[in-house]
């Protein structure tokens, strides 16, 4: 059974600005931007939104008129008509930020191209392990789910459509987060609320920083029983332009997870993430 999930984020969870690559790479997909398009108006005013989406916050008029070296009266024009769509908001006279719906375009956007790129690849790891396959990406403390094919076995694990887990109790949460630095990981640890979802679940900070610095090592997570009952997972992370940005995992019963399958599993969900990484 096959599960796409396509995700909207909201805005208390998305906390961090679009950055400039993600973005513009979003508006060269959605729109072309060809030569002609960069001169136009179209092609001023998704300028006018990289710009914001790259400061991280709010910018003045002034600080955007310097940075395009467009006239005054254009940029002030551009920004009135972005306020009346809903992409741009005035966040004090003559300050100006990008708001949750663009952010929200954008990041449907680019899930929904990982997912197209990622999915003849997990449809192959699926079809050689006979088990689920996982696609998932970090939104604030959780791992959600954008793409699940399920297994064929009558003993599977079953994960519901738009659904969530902790990235601490998961593989695929341990994989995306296996290069951050301490510092990062401390601050995620710092606001995550940590609650035992089995008698397995590691919920002690030392020894989750010691599983972090162990999947940072190997490239790869593994958890066995500590996000749900009997079951084991297998993540490795998916990387564009040299950052993570998503992670796969593979879900198999512990049953059928014995050492020699394990290391089995393991090559291939590696072998996998780096495909769909060299996609990226």
């Amino acid at each position: 059974m096959e599960r796409c999930i396509h995700y909207n984020e909201t805005h208390g969870v998305l906390q961090a600005a679009v950055t400039l690559t993600f973005f513009s790479l979003f508006l060269r997909i959605k729109f072309g931007m060809s030569s002609t398009i960069e001169a136009s108006s179209l092609g001023k005013a998704l300028h006018v939104l990289e710009v914001l989406a790259s400061s991280g916050g709010a910018l003045t008029l002034l600080e955007i008129v310097q940075e395009l070296g467009l006239h005054k009266p254009t940029v002030h024009r551009i920004l009135g008509e972005l306020i009346e769509l809903g992409y741009v908001s005035r966040v004090e006279k003559g300050v100006y930020q990008i708001t949750p719906k663009l952010r929200r375009l954008a990041l449907g956007e680019m899930e929904d191209r990982l997912t197209e790129i990622a999915d003849p690849a997990l449809r192959v790891l699926h079809q050689e392990t006979g088990e689920t396959v996982n696609l998932g990406v970090l939104r604030g403390t959780n791992v959600r789910y954008l793409r699940v094919i399920e297994s064929t076995h009558p003993l599977r694990r079953i994960v519901e459509p738009n659904s969530t887990d902790p990235f601490y109790s998961t593989s695929l949460g341990r994989a995306i987060t296996s290069e951050l630095s301490d510092a990062a990981w401390d601050a995620l640890i710092a606001r995550t609320r940590l609650v035992a979802r089995t008698s397995e679940t590691v919920i002690d900070q030392k020894q989750l920083r010691k599983i972090h610095q162990r999947a940072q090592q190997d490239g790869y997570a593994v958890e066995q029983d500590q996000n749900d009952v009997g079951v084991t997972c297998i993540g490795a992370p998916v990387y564009e332009d040299g950052e993570i940005v998503a992670a796969i995992s593979l879900s198999v019963p512990t049953a059928r997870a014995d050492a020699k399958a394990l290391q089995r599993f393991i090559k291939a969900v590696i072998k996998t993430a780096q495909q769909i990484s060299s996609q990226l």
